[in-house]
């Protein structure tokens, strides 16, 4: 079965991690920063802070923001759990917000509806590795919100570029960005996360949170004669560092990310041609092929067109050896914010009706040539005959 997606291990990745643990650190040693290093000149930030998922990635950056009770923060309904999660991990409130029914992202619409001057955080999400509109998002905010900051959920999107060519992560639009390193995205770390930071006093802030609220820094500390093994905690932080092995292999990975990234859009590439023609889908937006980092390929099956449902579709896929997944389950519909703010579908058709009809086909650079016709055959033969079904029907 080939899976929607998964990681690229190459000897040169197995070779790095094997060296990291022959050495002298399994945690809190130098691939950490060499690693951080390459993240924040990939992005254009002035540094970078690794940790030991995306979702650490978000709660340390929210609570830099000082994010606490009191807080209100905007996320899309259609993402990861962890995006509104960590608000609520540090006592703020979640306002989501809808999405566009086809690309899945905040809009400036979207944002719109739901912005105002109580709003302290906005939190896009760069889904499926396409960029959220940020100029215009950061324009909003700067007008109906002023006191609000941005952090960017960028965990599909290391590599994509904003419409005008600047790097996501680079934060010309945004206080701090987010990526994850799990398997299935394009720098696998086992599990990592990072934050991309320019500020000085964020970057400290990311760190002490990283590593329980300690600091060594004489410059802070209430106590400073105690002697070079002093430390101190005058806020409270979590243990999020991530091993020195994981970083080791998340910098092996960062040297092929333009290999990656060309790999992806390649595919992306093949997908678009081949299946432009078949009225039982619906393809992604063909302007995001160059700036997209293609995290998935979103398919909509279109059910007014096709004789089958989406898991019918899936389960027609997975007879021809075709994985396939959905993303994702309105978060303002899970039983824990349904049950905490009421979730009126109404008010999130964008994100319900991208949720109805998405489905993520296979796309990872690890894919062969043959995997890649594997997939482009299936899709055609099950909306063809979707199609074919459909007409016979009428």
């Amino acid at each position: 079965m080939i899976p929607y997606g998964r990681q690229w291990i190459d000897e040169n990745d197995v070779a790095a991690v094997a060296a990291a643990l022959r050495g002298n650190f399994l945690t809190q040693g130098p691939h950490v920063a060499q690693f951080e290093a390459q993240l924040s000149d990939q992005c254009g930030s002035a540094a970078a802070v690794a940790c030991n998922s995306g979702t650490a990635a978000l709660h340390m950056a929210y609570s830099a923001m000082g994010i606490g009770p009191g807080d209100v923060v905007v996320v899309p309904a259609n993402t990861f759990l962890a995006t509104a999660n960590a608000a609520i991990y540090l006592g703020a409130e979640v306002r989501f917000c809808d999405v566009d029914a086809w690309t899945g992202l905040m809009t400036v619409q979207t944002l719109d509806a739901v912005l105002d001057g109580d709003v302290s955080l906005v939190v896009p999400v760069h889904f499926a590795g396409m960029p959220c509109d940020m100029p215009a998002i950061a324009k909003l905010v700067r007008a109906k919100a002023p006191r609000a900051k941005i952090v960017e959920d960028a965990s599909h999107a290391i590599g994509a570029t904003h419409a005008d060519g600047s790097p996501v992560g680079s934060l010309k639009y945004s206080s701090m960005a987010t990526f994850s390193f799990h398997p299935v995205k394009h720098i696998a770390a086992g599990e990592g996360g990072a934050v991309t930071v320019d500020d000085p006093g964020l970057l400290g802030a990311l760190q002490r949170f990283r590593c329980h609220g300690m600091t060594k820094d004489p410059a802070r500390m209430i106590r400073r004669d105690e002697g070079p093994w002093y430390y101190e905690m005058q806020e409270l932080g979590f243990n999020y560092r991530i091993p020195d092995a994981a970083c080791a292999l998340a910098s092996s990975q960062m040297k092929r990310l333009d290999q990656f990234l060309e790999r992806r859009r390649a595919i992306a590439r093949s997908y678009l041609a081949a299946w432009k023609d078949l009225s039982a889908i619906v393809l992604p937006p063909i302007e995001q092929l160059e700036h997209s980092a293609w995290h998935l390929f979103c398919l909509h099956i279109r059910e007014d067109r096709s004789f089958i449902d989406r898991r019918t579709f899936m389960e027609h896929l997975a007879k021809l050896d075709v994985g396939s997944q959905v993303h994702y389950y309105p978060v303002c519909g899970q039983p824990f914010y349904r049950e905490r703010y009421g979730c009126d579908e109404q008010n999130f058709t964008g994100a319900f009706t991208h949720y109805e009809t998405e489905l993520s086909v296979p796309i990872f650079p690890a894919m062969s040539d043959q995997e890649i016709r594997t997939v482009i055959s299936a899709i055609r033969v099950v909306a063809s005959e979707a199609t074919i079904s459909r007409s016979r029907a009428a």
